[in-house]
């Protein structure tokens, strides 16, 4: 991402409205000699970059083609659906993933919503968190019960509706600690009819390696033989993020873990307090954008408060 400065400006608070999930791609780690440039028979691309060109381009970019879709949520698993529309059977696309993750097709699990189990202020006694003191761990400790039977009626719901189970994607971890981290996406409902008709091949490894064919996964001596390749592998937010401040001492304000969400990066930035971060957030239950721009006016005497 490159940033042109046209001239200087002197406020007296600035607002970061610049995305997470955009700009900033998340290419993985190659061992030497096994990254995108190995590969000599066919093209290498992200998400980001399928996604920024027009219909007709994109279309026929994966038309009568071999190819292969690396990660396994949201725009993985859209990626793979057009290319198995386009191509069907006689040219599946290859959906590589490292970790089985619950999806849903819709938000009302046995006609419950899920907002009634996840998206409210009860969901939050369910669960330990940081800092907690007695009484909120006692309560989450008895209401314990409540938040498996809750991860189980979303789960039985998902495994009865797609035959999970048949495709032997049923994931080890729970519902719960997906939504938790937001590792979750919407599975289109005939996706599963895609894979069952050879129009999708799921295959699962923790790590793979480009080779002049395709792809090279472990426990195979047989490359995945590709026109195309598509990582839909995320984006670094993080990164981006760091990115937009030219001072090396706000830089290393932004500090990111693998571990930790960045609960509060929706409000007001420690140690930065003339600076403020829009949107930069990744859970389902966090306060929507209207919530936030109305606390932020609060915070700093606009229109009243919230």
């Amino acid at each position: 991402m490159t940033w042109q400065v046209f001239g200087e400006f002197v406020v007296d608070f600035v607002v970061l409205c610049i995305g997470k999930f955009s700009d900033v791609p998340n290419i993985p780690e190659f061992p030497p000699n096994g990254g995108p440039e190995a590969f000599k028979a066919g093209k290498v691309l992200h998400s980001l970059e399928f996604s920024a060109m027009d219909f007709d381009n994109a279309s026929n970019l994966i038309k009568n083609k071999q190819v292969t879709v690396v990660g396994f949520q949201k725009s993985g698993i859209d990626l793979a659906m057009q290319c198995a529309n386009a191509n069907g059977p006689n040219k599946p696309c290859t959906v590589l993933y490292r970790t089985k993750h619950w999806s849903i097709t819709d938000y009302y699990p046995w006609g419950i919503a899920l907002a009634f189990l996840y998206m409210n202020r009860f969901s939050e006694l369910l669960i330990h968190k940081p800092g907690e003191g007695f009484i909120l761990y006692l309560l989450a400790l008895l209401l314990s019960p409540i938040r498996w039977l809750f991860s189980k009626i979303v789960e039985t719901y998902m495994m009865k509706k797609l035959g999970l189970a048949k495709y032997g994607m049923v994931p080890t971890q729970s519902f719960l600690q997906d939504v938790s981290s937001c590792l979750f996406a919407i599975m289109p409902e005939n996706f599963y009819e895609k894979v069952e008709e050879g129009s999708i091949i799921l295959k699962q490894s923790q790590s793979f390696s480009f080779c002049e064919e395709g792809i090279m996964i472990e426990g195979e001596t047989k490359p995945i033989r590709s026109d195309l390749v598509i990582l839909a592998t995320g984006f670094r937010g993080d990164q981006k993020l760091k990115e937009i401040f030219a001072s090396s001492t706000f830089r290393d304000y932004m500090t990111f873990h693998d571990s930790a969400a960045p609960m509060y990066r929706p409000f007001q930035l420690i140690n930065t307090s003339q600076s403020h971060v829009e949107g930069f957030f990744r859970h389902l239950d966090t306060f929507s954008g209207t919530t936030i721009n109305s606390w932020f006016s609060f915070t700093k005497g606009l229109n009243g408060g919230p």
